[in-house]
Order: structure tokens, then C-alpha cells, then sequence
């Protein structure tokens, strides 16, 4: 929900502390290197979420919620009591699909995410 809402104060707090994050989007991260700090995390993060905006006010949407995100193919794997893995796919897949890996910790204020993986992948038309 506060993805969808680009509510950032509540999707700031779905993160661990110090979290990990690789994305292939260059505009998110023009290094291509994994973003291990706080400071980088978030700011890929406000750079996607304007994105997101603008994409949304072009479609006519100015108030939340601003996308309709719908994972598919997903998958939670359970790999310690405290340590989840979940993957899934974005996207029609008829030219592209995003694909994302998410490491989850239990922490005492919930499940949080650890790491975070975004890549997409086009699809040959043939």
C-alpha cells in the first residue's frame, strides 16, 4: 500500500536499517554498483518515486493511489525463522518483465526489507 501511494514516511519505515539494493535502471543507479548505504537507498527511492508521480499525472492521477502494482508468480520461501526470500515478476510479459528478489528479515517491529533486487528483461519478439 505505500508503495502504491508513494507514501514515503511509511515506506521508508518497511526497511532494515541499513538495507542493500541492486538495480539495473540507470537512472535509478548510474554506477550499476550495488547501493549499500542508507543515503543511496533512499534516494534511488525518491527518484523512483517521482518517477512515479509523473508517469501517474500523465495518466491523469494526482492523488494516491498513484500505481496499481501486481506481483505475479510469487513466491515466498521461508529459509530461516527470521529470514524470508520473495520473488516475483511485473509486468505483461509480452516485451519485457520486471523481475524482483526481496530478503526480509523479522525484526521486532515486523518484517523488513534487507536487500532488494530489480532487474527487467526484455523479451524476444519472435
Amino acid at each position: 500500500m505505500a508503495f502504491n501511494n508513494l507514501d514515503w514516511p511509511s515506506f521508508r519505515k518497511c526497511r532494515v536499517e541499513n538495507p542493500v539494493l541492486f538495480h539495473t535502471s540507470v537512472a535509478q543507479n548510474p554506477t550499476g554498483k550495488r547501493i549499500d548505504d542508507v543515503a543511496g537507498f533512499e534516494s534511488s527511492w525518491h527518484h523512483q518515486f517521482e518517477i512515479m508521480r509523473q508517469n501517474a499525472a500523465k495518466r491523469g492521477t494526482t492523488s494516491p493511489p498513484f500505481a496499481n502494482i501486481q506481483p505475479k508468480d510469487l513466491r515466498v520461501d521461508l529459509v530461516a525463522p527470521t529470514v524470508a526470500v520473495v520473488t516475483f515478476h511485473l509486468g505483461s510479459g509480452v516485451t519485457s518483465i520486471g523481475r524482483r528478489m526481496f530478503v526480509v528479515v523479522k525484526t521486532g517491529e515486523g518484517w523488513k526489507i534487507s536487500h532488494l533486487h530489480a532487474s527487467n528483461l526484455a523479451l524476444n519478439a519472435n
